[in-house]
């Protein structure tokens, strides 16, 4: 399903990247247990970062290995952001559908980069690859990127899928019309195989709360 190109594994030997592709998928209506998850994650972040600061946070495992990678592009890691905006801002969780919210409570959870697509949207084969520079894609909501230098990406047959510096493309986005998804995560160094791997499990769990009947296609983690 995933081509890893060598310049990947030897730009970035102590890097895991996973995916998990899921069928059978409803994204169509709310899931009152799925909104209890979202509810709880809320206040377990509040009760686990009271009295911390940004850079507190940020210093922690694994938003500090996130950190340094993004540092190298001049930016920062938007995840850390997110979990400050619930945990010390106040602000609820959103979601635009039950499917990505699934996704966003894992991320936050977890603190691992994610990235999420419509399977019926994408077009095999896959490539994980390490940007030269200059290739372009429009990210999520339609602004025009271009890729850094040393950027890590996934693409499909058509182009830029996703990186780790500017997020997923507008074009394969999870809607409410997705019946079949696939999730990718992005490592960095000092995350381990094991962490994404239980990172992945985790959407799965969450998926299958608002579709029980939904299928794994496939899971796997690169390293």
């Amino acid at each position: 399903m995933i081509t890893v190109s060598a310049n990947w594994k030897a730009r970035y030997p102590d890097v895991c990247f996973g995916v998990l592709a899921m069928e059978r998928i409803d994204n169509t209506g709310k899931c009152p247990a799925l909104e209890e998850r979202k509810d709880a994650l809320e206040q377990s972040l509040r009760t686990r970062y009271a009295g911390k600061s940004r850079k507190e946070i940020g210093a922690e495992h694994p938003f500090a290995a996130y950190g340094r990678y993004y540092k190298a592009f001049g930016k920062n890691y938007h995840v850390l952001f997110q979990v400050e905006t619930v945990a010390l801002k106040g602000k609820p969780i959103f979601s635009p559908s039950p499917l990505v919210a699934a996704m966003f409570i894992t991320e936050l959870h977890t603190g691992l980069l994610t990235a999420g697509h419509d399977l019926d949207r994408i077009a095999p084969p896959f490539l994980l690859d390490v940007a030269k520079g200059g290739e372009t894609f429009t990210s999520l909501g339609g602004t025009l990127r271009t890729l850094p230098p040393e950027d890590m990406y996934f693409s499909d047959r058509n182009g830029t899928l996703s990186s780790v510096i500017y997020g997923p493309d507008d074009g394969s986005a999870i809607t409410s019309a997705t019946s079949r998804a696939l999730f990718t995560v992005y490592g960095a160094p000092s995350i381990s195989a094991g962490e994404v791997r239980a990172h992945l499990e985790e959407i799965e769990q969450l998926v299958r709360i608002l579709n029980p009947g939904a299928a794994r296609r496939e899971l796997a983690v690169f390293e």
